[in-house]
């Protein structure tokens, strides 16, 4: 079994994230983006802005030689993220480079996108299943699976959520992502309910914190 390190993640490793994500997610993609992948610059521009917002929340996993095989975005304030998209920026260059053609896709995958949105928005604001502190995104590459890595990115986020005094942590996965939610069981994360996107049902599971 090859050994990994597991670090807070650097400006530097946005692109390999994007790229991971992408790869890991690919059908998601396609779908939100009308059948075809986005251009790069779009998935950066997304995570640039989670990383920016909450730099000490973002973990990845390492071989030895330096490859990242391996994510996870767990920020213990989400409402900073959305506070950091208006008031740095990021929407309006969003919005420039969407019109400009730097992002590949056109005005429906938007409306889908947007659409998802508000649903998890509207999910969110429900007071039984609201947490501010979330893992908002994890995946490692397929061949770095099987081997732990999921578990000690999320033991890392989990131990700087105990660190920055939050009190619940949500997630949210797919029903058939059966290997996902049995390492989110060994975390402590249990089912609390169901909410929908245009692609079908999601799994929202909480742990609270000691």
């Amino acid at each position: 079994m090859n050994e990994y390190l597991i670090e807070i993640a650097k400006m530097a490793d946005i692109s390999a994230i994007a790229s991971l994500f992408t790869e890991s997610f690919k059908d998601s993609v396609l779908h939100h983006c009308g059948g075809k992948l986005p251009k790069p610059q779009a998935m950066r521009d997304v995570f640039l802005l989670v990383y920016q917002a909450e730099p000490t929340s973002a973990f990845v996993a390492r071989t030895r030689q330096g490859k990242l095989v391996g994510y996870c975005f767990a920020p213990a304030a989400l409402s900073r993220l959305w506070l950091k998209a208006i008031a740095g920026g990021h929407i309006f260059k969003w919005i420039w480079r969407w019109l400009s053609g730097q992002y590949g896709f056109g005005f429906y995958p938007l409306k889908i996108i947007v659409y998802n949105k508000f649903a998890f928005l509207r999910s969110a604001a429900t007071p039984t299943k609201a947490a501010n502190a979330r893992i908002l995104s994890i995946a490692v590459a397929k061949e770095a699976r099987s081997q732990g890595v999921a578990g000690k990115l999320m033991s890392a986020a989990l131990e700087n959520f105990r660190a920055v005094g939050a009190k619940r942590v949500r997630l949210e996965v797919r029903p058939d992502n059966l290997p996902a939610i049995k390492v989110y069981h060994k975390q402590g994360f249990v089912e609390a309910g169901f909410t929908n996107d245009s692609q079908g049902p999601w799994l929202i599971m909480f742990k609270e914190m000691e």
